[in-house]
């Protein structure tokens, strides 16, 4: 993801832009703030969940067997 700051100046405000999305802000100091966190959680570190099975759930299923037949008009 890109994220870039620029000034926008009519109306003035500070433009965050997150690859096509862009968010306002007052002052260069909210932005950066709002850049500053938004980094911070997408470097965090993230767990993957787990889904817990029963044996009785996990069992497998047998492929079908398709009968393939060619019928030939003469």
């Amino acid at each position: 993801m890109n994220i870039d700051i620029t000034e926008q100046r009519v109306p003035h405000c500070w433009v965050v832009h997150l690859d096509a999305l862009e968010v306002n802000f007052n002052s260069q100091e909210a932005a950066s703030s709002f850049v500053g966190q938004l980094k911070a959680r997408i470097e965090a570190p993230h767990v993957w969940p787990v889904t817990v099975r029963s044996a009785a759930s996990c069992r497998t299923v047998p492929a079908r067997e398709q009968e393939v037949r060619f019928d030939l008009v003469e």
